[in-house]
């Protein structure tokens, strides 16, 4: 079967814009609040 990464890539681009638009912000929580708002659905 083929191996295929693009949803992995998609996620890290994702997580990549929210660390570019949470430059600045003090608070670590929010950041990780940020992440877990941005994949709705169970966490595996």
């Amino acid at each position: 079967f083929p191996l295929n990464t693009s949803v992995l890539e998609g996620v890290n681009n994702r997580i990549k814009v929210i660390k570019r638009m949470a430059y600045g912000f003090r608070d670590s929580a929010y950041f990780f609040l940020k992440i877990k708002a941005a994949f709705p659905g169970k966490a595996r």
